[in-house]
């Protein structure tokens, strides 16, 4: 049985309505850490669909990258955290 990975999400695009497009996208699947950064809990299937919708979009003026990050990875967090960190769910690698 395939795991859930963990991954980040980030976008660096110059186009507003691509980046709108790219952000509405991910709130489905993560949630939000900083304007174009999101962090997702992704099984298989669900990593497939989303980076199917994000190829959809043809995106012109940048791009998406999934960054997995590895189970074993200690957490830590620097300032202040969303509400939304969860040791247990989400890795902060420096």
């Amino acid at each position: 049985m395939a795991r859930d990975g963990q991954y980040v999400v980030v976008y660096d695009l110059t186009d507003n309505k691509e980046r709108t497009q790219v952000a509405k996208i991910l709130q489905g699947f993560g949630c939000r850490v900083q304007k174009s950064v999101f962090e997702c809990r992704l099984s298989e299937s669900m990593r497939n669909r989303l980076t199917a919708q994000l190829e959809n979009l043809c995106l012109q003026t940048g791009g998406v990258r999934l960054y997995r990050i590895n189970a074993c990875a200690s957490s830590i967090a620097i300032g202040q955290c969303s509400a939304s960190f969860d040791e247990e769910t989400f890795a902060y690698v420096l």
